[in-house]
């Protein structure tokens, strides 16, 4: 508390309102360890001058956080995706239109499951006249790609940059390469992935150092995504059969860092195509497997699209339920719209073991002995938790009356407890 009074006095106005902190911040200056808590709302003046660029950090550090940017005459002009996380860098940027005062609005995401209270770092940068000639460039040339609902041209740049490390002396060249040759050439959908899952050139240079011959081995067949719009075509049209409100999003098919095959954004689904296109033998991979695999992570992350982002607050919190059901629920969907049955042998194996232990675990915050824990998981499958839910949502529709009701009470599923109650599934395992 004594560190965030003296981050407070550095603001050049403090001002508090029914629980909103507003103050008037500096271009260029970061602001560190702001406290935010569930009853706190962060209110920021900051002054624009016409056609300048602007770019906004907010680093999370124990809470999700979702922000507004608004004009002076309070119509809002960006919002927050929802968060992936409670740590790491939430960004954009934006080019007004007339100079100005603008306010950047910041409170704690609305969730049972996210914390109470932590802090963020803020910085408000403003690009020289130089960066936005290229920035404006650049937007220009990305036009008719951004005007696509399949997006693949950002593969093309990742390969460039990678080519080009060839000629690189230095750790600062290769991190150069990366930012100008592939981030800096961002189409609208890589921009949200860089914003959703943190990506910088310098965890690119990292990354690519560390795994070089898993890229050069991908290599080929992230280039066979580029062949995926019909199929990508098929799992709209099938979503749309099987669920009446079903809204596209567009998909942005660009290469990370390999810690993500899919995810979303407010308007996006995203695809790491290293990770998406890689098989056991990648060089001599199958177009058509590939094209396939592509098919089924698309279905499954458009079920993501169209969830709630967020529980019932007047649900008890049961959280590793809760993200088990949603990832579980886009494998049920995904697998009816793309027609391809899915196993899990293991899982299948040892499913009352694995529900019974589940079931110690079931409202656990710490969800890393179920999900997400590819990289730690040690002598049995990773991500067991997308089969519990899978097996949960199953034993849903199963015994659902009316099947189109049921599809539409998954999608929305924001009361885990109650959605297990009447699956009926602890039975079925007993």
């Amino acid at each position: 508390m004594k560190y965030l009074l003296s981050v407070l006095l550095l603001f050049l106005r403090v001002g508090s309102v029914h629980g909103q902190i507003q103050q008037k911040i500096q271009l260029n200056r970061e602001y560190k360890g702001i406290a935010l808590t569930r009853t706190s709302t962060l209110v920021y003046t900051v002054s624009f001058v016409k056609d300048g660029m602007y770019q906004f950090s907010i680093l999370q550090q124990g809470i999700a956080v979702y922000y507004t940017l608004a004009s002076a005459d309070k119509k809002k002009l960006y919002e927050s995706n929802y968060p992936d996380d409670i740590t790491g860098y939430e960004r954009f940027e934006y080019s007004p239109g007339s100079s100005g005062d603008f306010t950047l609005t910041i409170k704690r995401f609305e969730d049972p499951e996210n914390p109470d209270s932590g802090k963020i770092t803020v910085l408000v940068k403003s690009l020289t006249k130089a960066e936005i000639a290229i920035r404006k460039q650049i937007k220009k040339e990305l036009e008719p790609e951004n005007a696509k609902n399949v997006t693949t041209i950002d593969i093309d740049h990742f390969w460039n940059a990678f080519d080009n490390l060839k000629n690189c002396r230095s750790f600062l060249d290769s991190v150069n390469s990366f930012q100008q040759i592939y981030l800096d050439k961002a189409t609208n959908g890589l921009l949200d992935f860089i914003q959703v899952r943190d990506l910088t050139a310098e965890k690119f240079v990292n990354v690519v150092a560390k795994n070089a011959a898993f890229y050069q081995s991908v290599r080929k067949n992230t280039y066979e995504a580029k062949k995926a719009e019909p199929v990508i075509e098929d799992v709209f049209a099938g979503f749309k059969e099987l669920y009446a409100d079903f809204k596209p999003f567009k998909v942005c098919f660009a290469i990370g860092i390999k810690n993500t095959g899919g995810t979303v954004s407010n308007q996006f689904v995203l695809i790491g195509t290293e990770v998406t296109t890689s098989t056991s033998g990648s060089q001599s991979a199958n177009t058509e497997d590939i094209i396939q695999k592509i098919k089924g992570i698309v279905a499954h992350e458009c079920v993501h699209t169209q969830q709630k982002p967020y529980s019932d607050p007047g649900a008890i919190k049961c959280f590793l339920l809760y993200q088990s059901i949603k990832e579980g629920s886009c494998d049920f969907i995904a697998e009816s719209i793309t027609r391809t049955p899915r196993t899990n042998e293991f899982g299948e194996k040892n499913e009352n073991k694995l529900w019974t232990e589940f079931k110690n675990e079931l409202c656990n915050q710490n969800i890393g002995n179920w999900l997400y824990n590819g990289s730690a998981v040690k002598g049995k499958p990773a991500d067991l938790g997308y089969f519990i839910g899978y097996e949960i949502t199953k034993e849903y529709y199963k015994n659902a009356k009316d099947k189109k009701q049921a599809i539409v009470d998954i999608i929305g599923m924001s009361d885990p407890i109650d959605f297990l109650q009447k699956s009926r599934y602890d039975q079925k395992v007993k």
